[in-house]
């Protein structure tokens, strides 16, 4: 990291104003080439960008000297027109005059080499960026403060502390240390395995909190699914006919559903295989694959016909899962021919009872996603993952301490594999993972 890097840091596109960043070790000497005005630290100073003797663009610049900066080296960063154009020069002002293009990422993984921020926290700034509504903001934020990154640290110095009396049984058998008690400890990694598991355990909420909710609208042909999902999004995004089977493959749009973000997946009409050609079996085929991978599941019965047999069918496959289910009766501005107490009443058509189905969409997810008040959540499955791992290490630690070598070598799994979220222990491969779904500006 002897290097400087650089890139625009504003989306693409023209705005009001755009940011090109520069970070290094000779961030001064190389914007003193190409940038006319003094450089006051954390002062904004009026700058001329300059192509040799000709001016190019006046920009704000705001240099940070290292290492109190968000990469840890000297930062500056200079805010001008949002031209695409002007930026692109600037751009290449500053690669002329030593820097070098940024790749995706870099600036927040020379933050986590220089020590500003762990991986798990690093994590959370490209979550938070890509964060589309409160709920997925708030839980990207709580990680980049460290809300997991502190839970896990909890853990691995409780594992260091059953691991010091493991490991001073080995090394100092004859001194006069504290008594080691193979099932003091296992009870003790035992323990540890479960809060392990019980961190692990809240990534299907930290999920749907920063990611957002698959909904999977089914029902038979021809009871409104494509005209509800137009409906709830407010456009016309589905295709609608009066001709049953007319959707036969799956189509997703996203929804905010007052600050829960939500994927709605239209799907075919769900009936008798043997009376559906090989297209509609296909669809259907799908229909049931989204089903299954579903977090919430609305079920559109047409109030206008009789409930039938097929329609039971698609409920109780609906609830196999464990997922909430809604039930919506849709077609409210015609005859009812069937009720149900556990239906909302709603027409796609007119909008009747649109709003009521949204709100209690919104309602079953957040039951399904909310945490108690202070509970840290699991986003990322790398993370789980790691957890999960770390906890089998502990569990197999807990079975073997009556052979203490062996139940050293498994709670120092259990701490690498812990290392492993907050960058400890990962390895070359999961950071260049990791870093190359930044943008290139961050």
């Amino acid at each position: 990291m002897n290097d400087v890097i650089a890139a625009i840091a504003t989306p693409a596109g023209e705005g009001a104003l755009g940011i090109v960043r520069l970070s290094g070790p000779d961030v001064p000497a190389i914007a003193a080439r190409f940038l006319r005005g003094p450089l006051r630290p954390r002062q904004a100073a009026l700058a001329i960008v300059q192509d040799g003797a000709q001016p190019v663009e006046r920009a704000m610049a705001v240099y940070y000297p290292g290492p109190e900066t968000y990469t840890g080296e000297d930062l500056l960063e200079l805010t001008a027109h949002g031209s695409p154009y002007l930026l692109s020069r600037i751009l290449e002002l500053a690669v002329r005059s030593g820097a070098r293009l940024a790749e995706p990422g870099e600036f927040t993984r020379r933050a986590y080499l220089n020590g500003r921020m762990d991986l798990a926290q690093a994590e959370a700034v490209a979550l938070l960026i890509r964060a589309r509504t409160e709920t997925s903001a708030r839980a990207a934020f709580d990680q980049l403060e460290g809300k997991l990154s502190r839970a896990v640290e909890e853990l691995r110095l409780k594992i260091l502390g059953v691991l010091a009396v493991v490991e001073a049984s080995l090394d100092h058998p004859d001194d006069d240390l504290p008594a080691f008690r193979p099932e003091t400890e296992a009870e003790a990694l035992s323990a540890l395995a479960q809060a392990a598991r019980r961190l692990a355990a809240t990534h299907r909420r930290g999920r749907l909190a920063a990611e957002g909710a698959r909904v999977s609208i089914v029902g038979r042909p021809n009871t409104g699914k494509s005209s509800l999902l137009n409906a709830l999004v407010g456009r016309d995004r589905a295709i609608v006919s009066p001709e049953a089977g007319t959707t036969r493959d799956t189509l997703e749009e996203a929804a905010d559903l007052g600050g829960m973000r939500a994927v709605l997946v239209d799907t075919a009409g769900l009936r008798d295989e043997g009376e559906a050609g090989p297209v509609e079996r296909e669809g259907m085929r799908r229909a049931r694959a989204q089903l299954s991978a579903a977090d919430l599941a609305v079920v559109v019965l047409d109030r206008s016909v009789d409930f039938s047999g097929e329609d039971r069918r698609i409920l109780d496959e609906a609830a196999a899962g464990g997922r909430p289910v809604i039930v919506a009766l849709n077609k409210s501005d015609l005859p009812k021919r069937h009720h149900r107490e556990d239906a909302l009443e709603v027409s796609a058509l007119s909008g009747e009872g649109i709003e009521a189905l949204a709100a209690r969409m919104r309602l079953e997810l957040a039951a399904a996603s909310g945490a108690p008040e202070g509970e840290t959540l699991v986003v990322s499955v790398r993370h789980r993952v790691a957890l999960e791992r770390a906890a089998e290490a502990l569990d197999e630690a807990a079975r073997r301490t009556a052979e203490a070598e062996l139940a050293s070598v498994h709670a120092r799994e259990a701490l690498a594999r812990l290392g492993e979220i907050v960058g400890k222990t990962a390895p070359e491969e999961v950071l260049r993972e990791i870093f190359s779904r930044f943008c290139i500006g961050k």
